[in-house]
């Protein structure tokens, strides 16, 4: 499964990207659990709501699914998801 975390915004509105492929991890069932984890409805976490000057963007693929999430509404298994992602994924 192909995950892709974009980053962009903030106060330099700059745009940073990790990838990860987690068929070619060492544990891709932890990474399948990371991901069943996620809400079913991701409309939910992208109301955004008034935007926030300098706020970062998040845009989230999983396989076919992108979510877009503003920086101050990333939370719970969506922010656990872009840690992981950031920790072990490719930056590009």
């Amino acid at each position: 499964m192909h995950i892709d975390v974009r980053r962009t915004g903030g106060f330099a509105g700059t745009t940073r990207r990790w990838r990860v492929d987690t068929d070619t991890t060492d544990d891709p069932t932890a990474w399948s659990e990371v991901v069943d984890a996620l809400p079913r409805s991701p409309a939910a976490a992208v109301h955004a709501g008034p935007p926030v000057p300098d706020d970062f963007t998040w845009t989230i693929t999983v396989e076919r699914t992108t979510v877009t999430i503003p920086g101050r509404r990333l939370d719970g298994a969506w922010a656990d998801l872009v840690a992981r992602v950031r920790s072990a994924g490719d930056p590009s």
